[in-house]
């Protein structure tokens, strides 16, 4: 199952395109609060991001999928994981974002750099001053190039207009979300933790989250994927999608027969 992380709703239509779907069924959900979506009536918790996800497995009857997250979208599958264990066949989390016990001090410093000022811009009504900022943040100046690559300039145009309810609302919820040793012992789904090898740089609290998650969860297994930072499923699909099945292939047999989903 792929669920897209923050910002904006078309991260994984790339790695969408690359996984062997002679052997999975790819479904890619489009959350709530993004493009195409009803607009939520209120505030949205990330357990209320994994309620929706566990109701279209439900309406689906997909079984136990193999969930593929990206940044705040692995902090819902490691909620969906403790919520509804049933509906979780294995965790592929690439960088996770600095939610509960995840955060550190080098989160502390992108507050103050990125995450504030982006904030800042769009509560003063400038939205593409927020977008610009916080990618820059994760993707370095260049993110524009990465972004038009896979998606066109049609899809930075798409992604800037759809990226209010990230600032509006999601941020926050990654802030509220609860998460430590406690939580995390209940992960007993195998987990493929995975990190930019250029993230260290650019966005050491990558490095920090990854590092952070893969202590806490009882079955974790870490992998750093070279070429890329936190925009590796626009950078990378192609190696994404072969070290996803590879996790896959490499689970015992019960898990890793369960169905895969994403839409």
């Amino acid at each position: 199952m792929l669920v897209h992380a923050g910002v904006f709703s078309d991260w994984f239509l790339p790695l969408a395109q690359h996984l062997p779907t002679d052997r999975f069924r790819v479904v890619r959900m489009r959350r709530c609060g993004y493009r195409g979506t009803a607009a939520p009536a209120g505030h949205l918790s990330l357990a209320d991001h994994a309620r929706h996800a566990a109701g279209l497995l439900d309406a689906l009857g997909t079984g136990a999928a193999h969930w593929v997250g990206h940044s705040s979208s692995c902090l819902i599958g490691l909620q969906l994981a403790q919520d509804r264990p049933d509906l979780v066949a294995s965790l592929s989390l690439l960088e996770p974002a600095p939610g509960g016990d995840l955060h550190g001090p080098a989160d502390e410093q992108f507050v103050a750099t990125t995450v504030g000022p982006a904030i800042e811009a769009f509560r003063a009504g400038d939205p593409h001053a927020a977008f610009d900022t916080f990618m820059r943040g994760i993707g370095g100046p260049g993110y524009p190039a990465v972004m038009t690559g896979p998606l066109g300039t049609a899809g930075l145009d798409t992604a800037r207009a759809e990226s209010a309810f990230f600032f509006a609302d999601e941020l926050s919820a990654v802030r509220e979300w609860a998460f430590g040793p406690g939580q995390a012992a209940r992960v007993t789904q195998p987990a493929l933790v995975v990190l930019g090898g250029d993230s260290p740089q650019l966005t050491p609290l990558m490095a920090e989250t990854v590092q952070r998650l893969a202590g806490m969860l009882p079955d974790a297994r870490t992998v750093t994927l070279r070429g890329c930072d936190h925009l590796m499923p626009l950078q990378q699909p192609a190696a994404l999608a072969e070290l996803i099945t590879g996790f896959i292939d490499s689970l015992p047999a019960a898990t890793a027969a369960a169905p895969a989903a994403t839409r």
